[in-house]
């Protein structure tokens, strides 16, 4: 079952980063490297997988796609706008995932 976050925890060192893994922390509950539960990619009903990145410029960020069997940086989803930041296209995409059930994927 997919977890949704829409804010990164709050001790979270990675702040706007798009790496899937989260570091450990000595001496906290987080030890470890872990999967991150906030930065996610997602995976639709026809196989298309979602993904924050970067777009042409400074300070613009937006959920891309990608069709099966595709390569590529893939393509901008018209149905969202672009950010300032990576951490809010994220949590654009999180929310969207979440309403449409949409599995995650791991990398």
């Amino acid at each position: 079952m997919a977890e949704y976050l829409e804010h990164r925890c709050c001790m979270c060192p990675q702040h706007d980063s798009p790496l899937l893994i989260c570091p450990g922390m000595v001496g906290t509950l987080h030890p470890n490297d872990t999967h991150c539960r906030f930065v996610k990619v997602y995976r639709d009903n026809r196989g298309w997988e979602y993904y924050v990145r970067a777009g042409l410029g400074q300070d613009c960020f937006k959920p891309f796609y990608l069709k099966p069997g595709k390569s590529g940086g893939g393509h901008g989803c018209r149905n969202f706008e672009w950010r300032k930041t990576f951490d809010e296209a994220q949590t654009d995409l999180n929310r969207y995932a979440k309403k449409n059930r949409w599995a995650e994927v791991l990398a």
